[in-house]
C-alpha cells in the first residue's frame, strides 16, 4: 500500500470518527473513551475536520426539519431572540495611567485638556 493512501485512508477513518461525533450527544471526552481513543488526537482531528469544512465547503445555510410529533419537541428548550442594541463605537481617544484609571472619551477632545490629563497622575 502507497504512503500517500494510508494517510488518506486514516484520515477519512478519523473525519469518520468526529462526524459520528458530532451526531451524537456525548462529549468529548466520554466520545474518545468510548471510542478508545485519545483525547488529544481526537481534538487534533476535529481541528482538522472544522479547517477542512471551512476551507472546502462553500458557506451553506443549515436548516432543521422538526417533526409535527408534540414528544419529539420534549428535549428542546424554547429560546426566545430579542432584538439587540447596535453596539457603541469604539473610543476616539482612551489614557491609561499606570495606577490603572482608564479615561474614554467617545467624542472630540480640546487639546488642551488631554495636555492636561497627560501630565497629571490619578490618585
Amino acid at each position: 500500500m502507497e504512503p500517500r493512501y494510508r494517510e488518506h485512508a486514516h484520515a477519512q477513518a478519523m473525519f469518520e470518527k468526529v462526524e459520528r461525533f458530532l451526531a451524537s450527544r456525548l462529549s468529548q471526552a466520554a466520545f474518545c473513551q468510548q471510542e478508545g481513543l485519545a483525547y488529544w488526537t481526537f481534538r487534533y482531528w476535529l481541528k482538522r475536520h472544522r479547517l477542512r469544512g471551512t476551507v472546502t465547503a462553500p458557506p451553506q445555510t443549515q436548516t432543521t426539519t422538526i417533526a409535527a410529533n408534540p414528544e419529539s419537541l420534549s428535549d428542546f428548550i424554547p429560546l426566545r431572540l430579542l432584538p439587540t442594541e447596535p453596539a457603541a463605537p469604539p473610543p476616539a481617544c482612551v489614557i491609561e495611567y499606570p495606577t490603572g484609571v482608564i479615561v474614554r472619551f467617545h467624542g472630540p477632545v480640546e487639546g488642551a485638556v488631554l495636555a492636561q490629563l497627560l501630565h497629571t497622575q490619578p490618585a
